[in-house]
């Protein structure tokens, strides 16, 4: 199944890359997880950067994927174009109007036991997804987009493209 988000009112489409996940260095620290990653998942790693380390799901064992997981700091990793791209877990709201600000509080009325609200203002919303995955933050962002409408609303990626060719 793929997977997609929204940028400029129109649908991108995102390849999942089974090969690879996304380990979140402070996430993982944060739940004491950094030394089961070890020298090993950091010498394999194929890129790095924003303190996330995308690295082949071979070089972690079962185990530390499944603590990764529940500790939210492993993320998925997709390719569009010749980017990679990591889905992290934070969706950002903006508003041009009281209205649509109103929309999608409504809507996540609804919802609020998955979603944290982690900045609000009148003009912007910031949210997390309580899972702290980065699949559900996707989804979140385009059920938004899809059933409130508001000025923007974006998935926060960390994306890594190759260098150009000098």
């Amino acid at each position: 199944m793929s997977a997609y988000y929204y940028a400029a009112g129109q649908k991108v489409t995102l390849e999942p890359d089974e090969q690879h996940v996304a380990v979140d260095r402070t996430a993982a620290k944060g739940a004491g997880l950094d030394a089961r990653i070890g020298a090993t998942v950091v010498a394999a790693a194929v890129r790095a950067g924003a303190d996330v380390l995308v690295t082949p799901r071979s070089s972690l064992t079962a185990d530390v994927i499944k603590q990764l997981q529940d500790a939210g700091a492993l993320q998925p990793v997709y390719k569009y174009n010749q980017a990679t791209v990591v889905a992290m877990p934070e969706v950002r709201v903006e508003f041009d109007t009281p209205e649509q600000r109103q929309s999608v509080k409504d809507l996540l009325s609804s919802k609020t036991s998955d979603v944290e609200i982690t900045e609000d203002t009148p003009d912007r919303m910031v949210l997390r997804p309580v899972s702290g995955r980065g699949e559900d933050a996707l989804s979140l962002a385009n059920r938004i987009h899809e059933n409130a409408s508001p000025a923007a609303v974006s998935p926060r990626f960390v994306q890594f493209v190759p260098r150009p060719k000098t």
